[in-house]
């Protein structure tokens, strides 16, 4: 059997075809190398037992245009009496770099329900969120989406040359740089996959600038270096964090310590100000001036807002701005120094040149913006995801990320985009944007996970996209649970810190969460006014509604 990768009228990498069939593949080498391109070598194939029996190959698909390339895959096919018809391809947070075994996002190993699993590196070897490797072209363009894309290909033909089949349900998932590889694929592949799972990440409106969540930590990290005193220690973003919570929990008419809409929150952090010094429970006049700065967000040269600003909700997670304070070196050693800083540093070497000084990137300058741009779009990079092929070629996309987001696209940032795709992009408006695309907004979560909220989010998205796919089910209100109920869909899920344990669980009393899709919201029955008449933690005690505060996008925005 001889296989190839078919080029598109649009120059890019298309269906993998064979030109003969064959009798269903054994695990080996051999026989798996027969059903793969020329480019491709089979490194291994070995039966293992755990966590179900099946047959794990290991490869390298070589690449060429416009430099040379490895990008190194997996793939993982239970016993064919195991296997449900299912393929699930694990979405990477930050740079990717490493092969996984099991998904990231939901934890555990998809294969304990019955699917093929795969994944990749994405052609390098730099996990972290050093972006510094995509100076190297080849590199650039197999992380950016080649190299996610090859690999599905050759994953997805040798699961149809093992089980001897020509049809079986395609998903992917992943959060963050995950979820990044999930809308390269709506938008460059749409045929790779029937479902994705698109979690926290790059949505960007028409009045927004692209790569913005580089732009963002350059802000942050410019704030945290700004003067002496002006960084903020994990303690005191705690205790800021309780006030705020303390302050704004009945603005969604439920007293249940967590803030589900953080854009009702209006609380001033001046109010903490130290009367006499510094102290643990209040906030200095430099710390005052990094949370307002960054809650307000930049206004670029033309008075348009750049991007969207962190939300002052759950800020205790706002520990990405680092545990210890600047000054930091350009050596970009995340054991050190701020995630924000090697984050928006590393990416700015890559756009600007190697020059680039995190601290003094003048947002108010269009030059420097312009190079930013420029930068970005030589990479790939500076591309806000088009979610809209998937809704030509039939698939289904649940995208979704907390409400209290301070990385990537934040709650609002997804449901504004939603709402613009609905008023200005579909005919039959948002009738059409849900009948392929449906929006989760999750209280009291930051990224990916932690915070307040529920620690089962993406596990029941996950297996509301199946039922969608499958059975047709468009998904609705989705009851969701903290850690101590949690409900994975994954068996032998990992703890955080383990192996495909990627996000802390999150913290707070038992019970549910009534989460709906956009543009609905849950409600709590009982109201503020009477706190002991309804269980607060029990989502039967909660209904979804149609919110009034759609804030629709205008492109001349």
């Amino acid at each position: 059997m001889t296989c190839k990768h078919s080029i598109s009228a649009i120059g890019v990498l298309g269906v993998l075809s064979c030109s003969t069939s064959q009798a269903a593949l054994t695990c080996d080498v051999k026989s798996m190398q027969l059903v793969v391109p020329t480019d491709t070598t089979i490194v291994s194939a070995e039966k293992l037992a755990k966590p179900v029996a099946h047959c794990k190959v290991d490869g390298y698909i070589t690449t060429t245009d416009p430099a040379p390339g490895k990008v190194n895959f997996r793939v993982q096919l239970p016993d064919k009496s195991l296997w449900k018809n299912r393929f699930y391809f694990v979405g990477l947070g930050g740079t990717a770099g490493f092969v996984p075994t099991d998904s990231q996002i939901p934890r555990g190993n998809p294969m304990v329900q019955g699917f093929v699993v795969a994944g990749t590196d994405t052609g390098h070897s730099n996990q972290g969120v050093d972006y510094r490797i995509l100076n190297d072209p080849g590199i650039a363009i197999n992380f950016v989406h080649r190299g996610a894309h090859l690999s599905t290909l050759v994953a997805q033909q040798i699961t149809k040359a093992y089980y001897d089949t020509a049809k079986f349900w395609r998903y992917h998932s992943g959060c963050s740089g995950g979820g990044r590889m999930g809308g390269e694929a709506a938008m460059r592949y749409p045929t790779d996959y029937d479902g994705i799972l698109y979690g926290a990440s790059r949505i960007t409106l028409p009045d927004r600038i692209d790569a913005s969540v580089w732009l963002r930590a350059v802000h942050a990290h410019q704030q945290m270096a700004r003067e002496p005193g002006s960084w903020l220690s994990p303690a005191k973003l705690k205790m800021v964090d309780r006030k705020v919570t303390a302050a704004c929990d009945a603005t969604d008419g439920a007293i249940d310590g967590v803030v589900w809409d953080p854009r009702k929150c209006k609380y001033d952090v001046a109010t903490l100000r130290c009367k006499s010094g510094d102290g643990p429970d209040c906030l200095t006049d430099p710390e005052i001036k990094s949370i307002k700065t960054i809650l307000e967000g930049v206004h670029g040269p033309n008075g348009k807002l750049l991007f969207d600003p962190m939300h002052i909700t759950n800020i205790s997670t706002w520990t990405h701005l680092g545990a210890t304070p600047p000054p930091y070196s350009k050596k970009l050693d995340m054991t050190t120094q701020s995630i924000e800083y090697v984050l928006g540093s590393s990416m700015g070497q890559v756009f600007m040149g190697p020059d680039f000084d995190a601290s003094k990137f003048d947002f108010q300058s269009k030059q420097a913006l312009d190079r930013w741009i420029e930068g970005s779009r030589k990479t790939g990079m500076g591309d806000a995801h088009d979610l809209t092929p998937m809704f030509r070629t039939g698939g289904k996309i649940i995208a979704w990320t907390g409400a209290s987001e301070p990385n990537v696209t934040t709650g609002s940032a997804m449901t504004d985009y939603v709402q613009f795709l609905a008023d200005h992009y579909f005919l039959r408006g948002m009738e059409d944007v849900q009948s392929f695309l449906q929006a989760y907004t999750i209280p009291g979560m930051p990224h990916c996970g932690g915070g307040t909220g529920p620690a089962d989010a993406p596990d029941l998205l996950m297996q509301a996209l199946i039922d969608w796919v499958e059975q047709g089910r468009t998904p609705g209100p989705v009851i969701m649970h903290s850690a101590d109920r949690a409900k994975g869909i994954f068996a032998e899920t990992p703890k955080p810190g383990e192996p495909g344990g990627v996000v802390p669980n999150p913290t707070g009393p038992s019970r549910d969460f009534l989460v709906c899709p956009y543009p609905q919201v849950s409600v709590f029955k009982g109201g503020v006014a009477n706190p002991g008449k309804l269980d607060v933690y029990s989502a039967a005690n909660w209904s979804c509604k149609t919110s009034r505060d759609k804030r629709a996008a205008s492109p001349d925005a």
